[in-house]
């Protein structure tokens, strides 16, 4: 047995058994180290796919066209009822995950002629259906005076954003919040455009007042 282990024949089968192990360890480890990185990739993916579907991370300007649309057709189905009508205010309520294309915008007008009613349009940021109706000013809104779009510089997902940097996140982080509910309108001080930023949990709520053409955040 031993003089076997001598011969030339038995080095070479070890040796190419030696050979074999090697190339099976290093597939392994290879096929290994290929499934982590396509287990991190997926991983990345899955965490980037989060990122772009919250308001929060998005481009504030990535849905600029469908807003200004969405505003036109919410002008010229009020203008078709009363070409006096001016838009006093708009108010976008989330729900509180903050999903991209989630929720509803409602755009609040009023007319000289009409002083118990406002007139507004409530349009699906889903599916763009919209509903119509005639509303009691003391019932919502009130009697604002009409909104000056020069001033109107931020969109809801910006006025959003800074929202977050500025209270919102945190308030999101400690609280359960079911709705998130932005309005724009002209409010003190000086009557000027601002985004009020409402985030809304099952205890409490959080306000954050921000100017409309500038981004700045009023200090309460």
């Amino acid at each position: 047995m031993l003089d076997f282990l001598k011969k030339p024949i038995f080095i070479i089968i070890l040796a190419a058994a030696l050979v074999v192990a090697g190339i099976w360890a290093y597939i392994s480890n290879r096929n290994q180290a290929k499934e982590a990185e396509q287990k991190a990739e997926s991983e990345k993916k899955a965490t980037e796919a989060v990122k772009i579907s919250n308001l929060t991370n998005i481009d504030s300007s990535s849905l600029n066209e469908n807003i200004t649309s969405q505003a036109s057709v919410a002008d010229g189905k009020a203008a078709e009822v009363d070409k006096k009508f001016q838009l006093i205010a708009v108010e976008v309520k989330l729900p509180g995950s903050l999903d991209t294309g989630s929720g509803e915008t409602t755009y609040v007008y009023a007319s000289s002629a009409d002083k118990i009613n406002n007139w507004v349009i409530t349009v699906s940021n889903t599916t763009g259906k919209f509903v119509r109706a005639r509303v009691p000013k003391e019932d919502y809104i009130g009697g604002l005076g009409a909104i000056s779009r020069d001033y109107w510089k931020l969109n809801y997902i910006a006025a959003l954003q800074i929202a977050e940097k500025n209270g919102g996140l945190d308030f999101r982080n400690s609280n359960e919040v079911v709705e998130v509910r932005l309005t724009l309108k002209n409010s003190d001080p000086k009557n000027w455009l601002y985004w009020f930023v409402d985030y809304v949990s099952k205890n409490n709520m959080k306000e954050i007042q921000i100017d409309a053409s500038n981004g700045s955040v009023v200090v309460q």
